[in-house]
C-alpha cells in the first residue's frame, strides 16, 4: 500500500495568518480577487503548498519553488499539475470548496484530489449530459430528484480527481471517464494517463462537503487537520476511516 497524506485547513481560520508566506506574485495576484471568499482560498491555498513543501524538502518555506508549467503540452504554460521543484518523488494535488483548502502528497504513487460543496447550487441534469457516461447518468436519472445533486457532486469529485491525477485537468472529456465502481476506467486513455486505471477512494471530511482521492497504487490515508501556521501546528494525524475512506470505496 502507498502513504498518503491528506491536509485540511479552513481558510477562513487560516488565511491572514498565511498571508506572509506568499511571494510577492501571489500577493499582488491575491488583491486582484473581488470575493473575500475566494481571496482567503487562494492565499491559504498557495501559503500551504509553500509551507508543507518546506516541511518535505526540509529548507524554509522561501526556498520553495512550485512549479505550475505544463508537462503535457508543447507551450508548457502555467496552468499544469503543480509540482515542487528539486522533489521529483512528491506528488501533490490541492483543491478548495467552500471555506477548505485540501491537499493530498505522496512520494509513493501519484495522487489527484477534489472537494466539493454539497450545497452548490446546480443542475444535475443539464451538467450531467455533458460530463456523465451513459451508465453514470442512468442511476442518476433513477434516483428522488432530492438525491441527484449530491449524487452528481460526488461522481463528479472522481472525475476530477482522477484527470487531476494525471494532471490533464479538463482537456479529458469527463463524460469519458467513469468513476461510479472502485476505480476510474476511461476507455481511450491520452498520453500521460497511467497505466492502470486510478483508485478512487472517498474522503471523509465534514458533512456539508463531498472530497475523493484518486491514487495509482492502493492508499494508506492519514487525514491530518491544520489548526495553526506557526511551526506547522498540526492536529495528531489519525488514519481515515476504512468504511469511509478506504481505496477503491463506493459512493
Amino acid at each position: 500500500m502507498a502513504d498518503v497524506e491528506v491536509w485540511v485547513a479552513d481558510a477562513v481560520v487560516l488565511a491572514q495568518q498565511a498571508e506572509p508566506l506568499l511571494s510577492t506574485a501571489e500577493t499582488e495576484r491575491s488583491a486582484r480577487y473581488v470575493s473575500v471568499a475566494a481571496r482567503r482560498l487562494f492565499v491559504l491555498s498557495r501559503a500551504l503548498q509553500r509551507l508543507l513543501g518546506s516541511a518535505y524538502l526540509g529548507v524554509p518555506p522561501e526556498r520553495v519553488e512550485v512549479d505550475r508549467s505544463c508537462r503535457l503540452c508543447s507551450d508548457g504554460g502555467d496552468h499544469g499539475k503543480p509540482y515542487l521543484r528539486g522533489a521529483p518523488g512528491l506528488d501533490y494535488s490541492v483543491s478548495h470548496a467552500g471555506r477548505l483548502v485540501l491537499l493530498a502528497w505522496s512520494s509513493a504513487c501519484r495522487v489527484g484530489a477534489d472537494i466539493e460543496r454539497l450545497d452548490r447550487r446546480l443542475d444535475p441534469g443539464l451538467l450531467g449530459a455533458r460530463t456523465l457516461a451513459a451508465a453514470e447518468q442512468a442511476d442518476l436519472d433513477a434516483l428522488p430528484a432530492a438525491d441527484r445533486p449530491a449524487r452528481f457532486l460526488r461522481l463528479w469529485t472522481r472525475k476530477e480527481a482522477a484527470v487531476k491525477l494525471a494532471g490533464h485537468g479538463l482537456t479529458v472529456p469527463l463524460a469519458s471517464v467513469r468513476v461510479d465502481g472502485p476505480t476510474a476506467c476511461l476507455a481511450a486513455p491520452p498520453a500521460g494517463w497511467p497505466a492502470e486505471p486510478p483508485i478512487l477512494t472517498t474522503l471523509p471530511v465534514p458533512e456539508e462537503y463531498t472530497a475523493a482521492l484518486a491514487t495509482t497504487a492502493a492508499p494508506r490515508v492519514a487525514l491530518r487537520e491544520i489548526t495553526d501556521l506557526a511551526g506547522i501546528g498540526l492536529a495528531p494525524a489519525r488514519p481515515a476511516d476504512r468504511r469511509d475512506a478506504g481505496p477503491g470505496a463506493t459512493i
